[in-house]
């Protein structure tokens, strides 16, 4: 009974991590994170910033890479602090505000990769990350949430599809590029 217990615990808490995890990857990386990142790599002054880091040393790049690092994620506590006492609109306005950040902390990482990976305790901690993200992805309730996701994606694309949305969006005059 016991053993019943902890497993609908675990089951619940492993749904609601899932369902942030792809609330965040779906929503906010690939929506908003991905194509800020994107921009910010074909920036000219951060080719350029590229070569430096590069030439920094593994020491070097692990303080900057960190106090980026812990920077986003004191900002996505803020924002989360903002939020639980009501303010939603400053925790939103933070929580968009840190994208560019993160979005700089990655390609940083992506840049300086290889020599963090020579500490040996980031190596475990980036390993131990990928089995993390790779677990909650294999996972079935993962896999039943990420499903159920795409058939409401389906069910909503084709009724903003359907020739009564279409008259509703004629007689409002809307148009798809605005």
């Amino acid at each position: 009974m016991l053993k019943t217990f902890f497993l609908r615990i675990y089951k619940a808490l492993l749904t609601l991590f899932i369902i942030i995890y792809l609330i965040l990857d779906e929503l906010i990386w690939e929506r908003i994170a991905e194509p800020v990142y994107e921009f910010l790599h074909s920036l000219k002054v951060l080719q350029k910033l590229e070569v430096v880091i590069v030439g920094l040393n593994r020491y070097a790049l692990l303080v900057f890479f960190l106090a980026l690092f812990a920077a986003v994620e004191l900002l996505g506590v803020v924002a989360i602090g903002l939020f639980a006492q009501g303010m939603i609109l400053p925790a939103t306005i933070l929580y968009i505000g840190k994208i560019p950040i993160t979005a700089f902390t990655f390609w940083m990482f992506k840049i300086a990769k290889e020599p963090l990976l020579t500490f040996a305790w980031f190596k475990f901690c980036y390993d131990w990350l990928l089995w993390g993200i790779n677990k909650i992805k294999t996972s079935p309730v993962y896999l039943t949430i990420k499903a159920k996701a795409v058939s409401i994606k389906i069910r909503v694309k084709t009724l903003w599809a359907s020739k009564t949305v279409q008259r509703i969006k004629a007689f409002f005059r809307f148009q798809s590029g605005q």
